[in-house]
């Protein structure tokens, strides 16, 4: 007979229900066990006496085996938000409960984005490896104390979503000052039509499809080989300049520059306009 038992403060009938549809694969083949369930403060143990058909039978093996998995479940699939929860809570206390939502979430978009069974695996080799001593286990030291590198695992990926969640906060203010300032200048022409290649490399045209020349742009003049600013930004910087009542956007390839029209449409709103098909918009 093998006395098995483990110790936890949370998701306790998720655990009880998924042993229990494994056990019967052991009854199955003629193992029998019985449950013994305590709690003790914040902690609830599940005791299981395994008893094999035979004294060569290896139930408690077999079990060990089931718990390791179950537990690695449970971990990936329950705990990991209240783990992640509590760093965010630690390390980055500062922020609105709002913004430490937005965290939250994006840390759990950045883990999906990972492999979730990869996590799993880590996690079960390091449970079954411990369980190859020990009888008992109680999940919540287990965590803390043997699965460290899982843990700093889940931090790095808080600490990325932070990264991310400030440099989203800091486009959201540029594009606001931009917007701000486009709203505040006087319209300079009416139309300006843009045509927009999938190298970033753009030509602006006036209503009657003529080069727009320096008349308009005067007050910007950039050497591209001097300075860090790309095509995106002097195009922009080009129809802050021209300040037009419409953009009409011919796109070659529309796929290849959709983060460049996200932030024109972000800037000018309703003055953009995505022309449906002309000769622009076909040249390669």
């Amino acid at each position: 007979m093998s006395l098995i038992s483990i110790g936890t403060t949370r998701h306790i009938d998720f655990i009880r229900n998924k042993l229990d549809d494994e056990l019967k694969l052991l009854q199955a083949e003629g193992v029998e066990y019985n449950l013994q369930e305590k709690a003790s403060g914040d902690y609830t143990f599940l005791g299981y006496n395994i008893v094999p058909k035979t004294k060569t039978d290896k139930g408690g093996l077999q079990f060990k085996h089931f718990l390791a998995q179950v537990i690695s479940e449970v971990v990936v699939s329950k705990w990991e938000e209240n783990l992640i929860k509590g760093i965010i809570k630690s390390s980055y206390s500062y922020f609105t409960e709002e913004e430490k939502q937005n965290i939250f979430d994006k840390t759990l978009q950045f883990l999906a984005d990972e492999d979730n069974l990869l996590r799993k695996n880590r996690i079960l080799l390091k449970i079954a490896e411990y369980l190859e001593t020990h009888d008992d286990l109680i999940i919540d030291g287990f965590i803390k104390f043997r699965l460290k590198e899982y843990v700093s695992e889940l931090e790095e990926a808080v600490d990325s979503a932070v990264d991310s969640f400030l440099m989203e906060k800091e486009y959201n203010e540029f594009i606001r000052l931009l917007r701000h300032f486009v709203e505040m200048q006087d319209t300079k022409v009416q139309e300006v039509h843009v045509l927009l290649k999938p190298s970033g490399y753009f030509q602006l045209y006036d209503a009657k499809q003529n080069v727009i020349t320096n008349e308009y742009l005067e007050d910007f003049v950039v050497d591209l080989y001097d300075t860090d600013i790309n095509y995106e930004d002097l195009l922009i910087s080009a129809l802050i300049t021209t300040a037009p009542q419409q953009i009409v956007l011919h796109l070659p390839d529309m796929e290849e520059v959709k983060n460049t029209i996200k932030i024109i449409d972000n800037v000018f709103g309703e003055r953009v306009v995505i022309c449906p098909g002309c000769s622009k918009c076909r040249e390669e």
